[in-house]
């Protein structure tokens, strides 16, 4: 399998163990998530999907930031703690990944690792890499970027480019590109309780040393992919691997991957544009499969613009594999409660197409594209394929679309007993005589027990409610 990795600046060839160790950069809990967040999620959980499929353990993180200057503005400004309002939107993220059908992970949240990230700044300070600058009530610790050679390795900008970027502003910092691992509290930290005990006086962690001390906690050094959206490769990605590498004199990631943007009607998503779409706005008014549809839609390192026509067409998009599927299914369903079997043409398997498109470069809507040509297929011949060739399609189908993260609470289509037999053929034989009240008594009794008739032009076929 080849990914583009961030790194190497090129298509790379996954070496990958049985045991594949993924870490990524979840949400700033502050705020209700929007689908910048969602394509990430569901992004890496397609991802650890494929790779289940091809036979990996995969052993997933993506931790929560509760402690940063957002969530503490917003704890003031509504004269709360800051894990308060941190705990309300991790929940309330939970709730919206749930409907994307995202497979749980493991969460860490920062404020559970205060004592892990004190001692790795202290180590770093004993190392070289790190200094304090004395403040109001303590110390800041800096991690000093002149003292870390490669820096700007995994971003590829110039000394010049970096010094371009958003920097902390500290006229007491050696060097500009410095960034903070310990902030000294200030009044905000103490009106928001937001602030812990350290050799350095009450504080709080810098943005970056969360994430290297989380994943090397859980996943160790080093980590087989490291994931998260292009925004974060500088500073965060930059900063994260130059302390990671100063404290454990290795290179901390095997492979460095990162999603593209959201735009939503070609423009940027911002606030001051007013046009921040949430998770749960999307979900409520088509579904969660639908969007989850749509940020697969796109390649995961092109931008992927967002409209309410575009999350229509995912909508018809997905319904029709999920229609295709159950069509295989009632067919199969029928064959074998009426004939037992049945000879007749073959539906072409497609799985080698599909995991091509995935294996290279974990191209998604190429892969979506050979779905629905299967599931062309499957309805094309649905009524004249063999009972072999069908069963064979339906569940390449429908192990393609578990994989693609597109399958949530699917039922079979039951083999029906003599009894069920005697009334599907008796409601068949009203609808001919046009005794529509005896065959919708007949409908209406199935559907009490969950399972819903169809009726086509060869007959009734049914699937479960």
């Amino acid at each position: 399998m080849k990914l583009f990795d961030t790194m190497r600046k090129d298509l790379t060839e996954l070496n990958l163990e049985n045991e594949v160790r993924i870490y990524v950069c979840g949400i700033t809990a502050y705020d209700y998530s929007h689908i910048g967040h969602a394509r990430n999620v569901v992004i890496f959980d397609t991802l650890r999907r494929y790779l289940e499929f091809k036979g990996h353990r995969v052993k997933i993180v993506q931790n929560f930031t509760d402690i940063d200057d957002k969530i503490i503005n917003r704890a003031v400004k509504e004269g709360k703690k800051a894990l308060e309002i941190s705990c309300k939107y991790i929940n309330e993220f939970l709730k919206d990944v749930e409907e994307l059908n995202v497979k749980g992970c493991i969460r860490p949240k920062v404020s559970e690792y205060i004592p892990q990230i004190i001692s790795a700044v202290e180590k770093l300070i004993e190392k070289g890499y790190a200094y304090t600058v004395r403040k109001d009530n303590g110390y800041d610790v800096y991690f000093h970027v002149p003292a870390f050679e490669s820096y700007g390795k995994l971003s590829g900008l110039s000394t010049q480019e970096l010094e371009r970027h958003r920097i902390e502003p500290d006229p007491q910092k050696k060097d500009k590109r410095d960034f903070a691992l310990w902030k000294s509290a200030k009044e905000e930290d103490f009106n928001a309780e937001s602030y812990f005990d350290s050799p350095w006086g009450p504080g709080r962690p810098g943005w970056h040393i969360e994430c290297s001390i989380m994943s090397s906690d859980i996943l160790g050094v080093p980590f087989d992919i490291h994931g998260g959206g292009m925004d974060l490769v500088f500073p965060h990605h930059e900063n994260e691997r130059a302390q990671s590498y100063a404290l454990f004199d290795t290179e901390p990631v095997r492979y460095w991957i990162h999603n593209n943007f959201i735009t939503v009607n070609g423009e940027k998503m911002s606030k001051s544009l007013g046009n921040i779409v949430k998770i749960r706005d999307v979900v409520e008014k088509y579904g969660g499969l639908a969007l989850r549809y749509l940020l697969i839609s796109a390649h995961y390192r092109h931008p992927l613009d967002y409209s309410e026509e575009k999350v229509i067409e995912a909508k018809k998009s997905y319904e029709y594999l999920q229609n295709s599927l159950r069509n295989a299914d009632m067919e199969i369903a029928h064959i074998k409660t009426f004939q037992g079997g049945r000879e007749g043409e073959e539906i072409p398997s497609l799985r080698d197409g599909f995991v091509e498109a995935l294996e290279n470069d974990f191209n998604t809507p190429r892969a979506l594209a050979v779905m629905h040509e299967l599931a062309s297929n499957i309805n094309s011949r649905q009524f004249s394929a063999s009972l072999k060739s069908l069963e064979k399609a339906f569940d390449e189908l429908y192990t393609m679309m578990d994989i693609m993260g597109l399958i949530k609470d699917y039922g079979r289509s039951p083999v029906l007993g003599e009894d069920d037999r005697e009334k599907i053929t008796e409601r068949e034989e009203a609808r001919k005589r046009k005794d529509f009240k005896t065959a919708d008594m007949i409908r209406d009794g199935f559907k009490k027990r969950g399972i819903i008739l169809v009726d086509t032009k060869h007959g009734t076929r049914w699937y479960v409610a």
